[in-house]
């Protein structure tokens, strides 16, 4: 067996600089583009002033959301957000864009977009999920600041808690992480007029959902948007939102030239999708020979200004309420809420890693209480062919937590006994 068998397929490609990534694409006569973002995180444009910044030397053209009425909002699963903040319009945090500046260069690109003036109508600045979901505070959007409620129900958590000889309560908070893939959000475009087909090579994680997110917004068909894919240079989720494609769609269009748009590490950080915080509240009940008898939990989930995949990510984090535990009575309710924070969305895990922070804390508790040996009370709960979820899911196939549990504790040298 040749031993280039065994590596990843695109290995030897990665470590001889063979791959092209997204910044490696380069093209005769290109412009740069950069973008103008918020200036506070929840106000009205007022004002945009973009005279200064035309005349600088090198500058080719810089589109407002007045030069594109017919655009439309994007996003994965709600269509909520815009590509341009317009005058009258909201901007909800700090990444949102508010001008399209394209030069001869990104160095001139970006000395353009601080000569860019724009005056705003302060709002209050809605960070907390708590506060927002009070009922005297402004609306982020004008259907509200609670994007989505879902519920859970399995059993009778009030019969089984009456049942339950210990009962923990307690509230977990989980902060927003950054993915931090090796490669920043980058791409290049490129309009082609004889057929009116505009090519992105730019990476995604979901390429064909991307595609018919940029069409749509662009109000154009499917085929006239061609995105290729160039080695993706980590993810972890945080590419399955559209990041660069529409403003280089724009670009391209308007100028009728190639156009290259790579994000600044920090623009990441401030203007791309996070793993989402939660506030996590569980109840949990146990008898005193260590069986688990109910669950309850509330989860608030910090989506930021713009839903992206919210509405999955944490209603799916309230259906793990439980971990790999047996437990038959099972209530929860769970919250996606809007605030002016950067906006969430995929991160592996999709809302279970929070709540493994939640209900492994609950089980190291119970066994501390119950002077039981921490791993021998998750053996003695865990899933197995047959279990059921708290969604009511039977589990089939593939269940090996117990398995897993035992090598874990082996591996740790655990020695056995209560905390």
């Amino acid at each position: 067996m040749c031993i280039r068998d065994s590596f990843k397929v695109d290995a030897q490609d990665k470590v001889t600089g063979q791959a092209q990534y997204s910044n490696d694409i380069y093209f005769d006569n290109m412009l740069y583009l950069k973008i103008k973002r918020a200036i506070h995180p929840h106000a009205y444009l007022r004002r945009i002033d973009i005279s200064k910044a035309q005349k600088l030397s090198g500058v080719i053209k810089i589109i407002t959301a007045a030069d594109i009425p017919q655009v439309k909002n994007f996003g994965l699963i709600i269509k909520d957000q815009p590509v341009l903040i317009g005058i009258g319009q909201k901007m909800r945090y700090m990444g949102d864009a508010l001008a399209i500046v394209i030069a001869e260069s990104k160095e001139i690109a970006s000395k353009a977009v601080k000569l860019i003036e724009a005056d705003v109508e302060k709002l209050e600045v809605i960070s907390d999920p708590l506060r927002a979901m009070e009922k005297d505070v402004p609306l982020i959007h004008k259907d509200g600041n609670i994007l989505a409620t879902h519920y859970l129900e399995k059993g009778n958590t009030k019969k089984a808690f009456a049942q339950a000889d210990v009962i923990v309560e307690n509230e977990y908070k989980t902060t927003f992480i950054d993915q931090l893939p090796l490669q920043v959000e980058a791409g290049v475009a490129f309009y082609n007029e004889k057929d009116g087909v505009t090519k992105l090579w730019s990476a995604t994680q979901w390429l064909h959902d991307t595609q018919a997110d940029v069409a749509q917004s662009l109000g154009l068909p499917k085929e006239k948007i061609r995105i290729i894919q160039p080695v993706i240079g980590g993810a972890f989720g945080k590419k399955e939102d559209i990041s660069v494609h529409i403003h280089l769609a724009l670009a391209a269009i308007a100028t009728k030239r190639p156009v290259k748009f790579t994000y600044t590490r920090e623009e990441s950080m401030i203007a791309q999708s996070k793993r989402h915080p939660f506030i996590i509240r569980m109840k949990t009940g146990v008898t005193k020979k260590g069986y688990l008898t109910a669950c309850q939990v509330e989860v608030i989930g910090d989506t930021g200004a713009y839903a992206s995949s919210g509405l999955a990510v944490v209603h799916k984090g309230m259906y793990h309420c439980t971990g790999p535990y047996n437990v038959d009575n099972v209530k929860g309710v769970a919250y996606t809420v809007y605030t002016n924070n950067t906006y969430c969305g995929a991160m592996r895990g999709f809302g279970a890693t929070q709540m493994a922070f939640a209900y492994e804390s609950q089980m190291d508790i119970l066994a501390q209480q119950l002077g039981i040996d921490p791993v021998q009370f998750r053996l003695q709960n865990a899933y197995e062919i047959g279990s059921t979820t708290p969604n009511s899911q039977i589990l089939t196939n593939s269940v090996g937590v117990k398995e897993t549990i035992k090598e874990a504790a082996d591996i740790a040298g655990w020695k056995g006994g209560p905390r």
